[in-house]
């Protein structure tokens, strides 16, 4: 669900508007000055990309377990999958170095 609401907004604008915009923060970025978005609009960017670092340490830490040959019950599996913390999934990844069960990259958590 990342950026639906501004998704939303952009994909029913005319198309000279969505030039216009994409031109503006284009400019800024080239302009070495980050376009600076309105409260509302920072917090979905900032949002969004928490989400991805989730989503992509998520992503990892399952890799990591399958080339380590490490098989995960459905609850384990779930655990990862809805594990919010960025600190916990990436010590979770630390963990599978060595680690020969699930329990071993779960540790005491």
């Amino acid at each position: 669900m990342h950026y639906q609401g501004i998704d939303l907004v952009y994909n029913h604008v005319r198309e000279a508007l969505k030039q216009a915009i994409e031109a503006m923060i284009m400019e800024h970025n080239v302009q070495g000055k980050p376009y600076k978005f309105p409260p509302f609009a920072q917090a979905l960017v900032d949002r969004g990309i928490r989400e991805g670092k989730l989503d992509g340490t998520r992503g990892t830490l399952l890799r990591l377990l399958k080339r380590a040959g490490i098989e995960l019950t459905d609850a384990q599996r779930a655990r990862i999958e809805t594990c919010n913390d960025l600190a916990t999934l990436e010590r979770w990844s630390d963990n599978v170095i060595g680690a020969k069960s699930a329990a071993d990259v779960f540790g005491n958590d």
